[in-house]
């Protein structure tokens, strides 16, 4: 495929971006849809609640985990189906699964971290689709400390496959500017 032409990471993993590939999706529709969580995290020793609101949707029964929270699929949504349906004949991969985060303005973050879980496998080849606000995107390298900032935009489509999580970090900092809701959705393949 073409757009697996253009890595933006100049070395340890493979990133791409396809700007405003899927533009003719509805935000406000997304949102009403999805069973959303205000689940708290626990983080060296302390308890805080996350800084955004987040849904885990999939082939039902479906579980997942991270920072402790055990959340577990009631199924697929109409628009999120549609979305996989697409990203799957797109990219040949049968995603089960998508963690969707709402960022509710530019107070809302997301802390560096990698997508490494076990159950994503060795080499987790995920899709993240921005609709809403744009907001900064920022990839880090965990050796040398390089940084990659990019804009992400209504409709973007970003794939990170190869070594890119067992090298790179990658987060969404607060911009206190912002004043638009922002949705993330992260297509996953889990595998158990």
């Amino acid at each position: 495929m073409k757009f697996f032409q253009n890595n933006i990471l100049p070395y340890d993993g493979r990133a791409y971006l396809i700007k405003h590939y899927f533009n003719n999706f509805s935000l406000e529709e997304i949102i009403s849809e999805c069973h959303w969580r205000d689940d708290k995290i626990s983080m060296f020793g302390k308890t805080y609640k996350q800084a955004r609101k987040v849904a885990w949707h999939g082939d039902k029964g479906i579980t997942y985990s991270y920072s402790r929270i055990m959340m577990v699929s009631p199924g697929w949504t109409e628009q999120l189906l549609i979305l996989k349906t697409e990203l799957n004949l797109l990219l040949g991969i049968n995603y089960n699964s998508v963690l969707v985060n709402l960022y509710q303005n530019g107070k809302d973050y997301m802390g560096l971290h990698s997508d490494d879980e076990k159950e994503l496998g060795l080499r987790p080849f995920i899709t993240s689709i921005t609709l809403g606000a744009s907001r900064d995107f920022v990839f880090k390298h965990k050796k040398t400390r390089e940084k990659i900032l990019l804009t992400l935009e209504h409709g973007d489509l970003l794939i990170m496959k190869g070594e890119t999580q067992h090298f790179w970090s990658h987060g969404v900092p607060k911009r206190m500017k912002v004043s638009e809701p922002r949705l993330n959705l992260t297509f996953r393949k889990i595998i158990y």
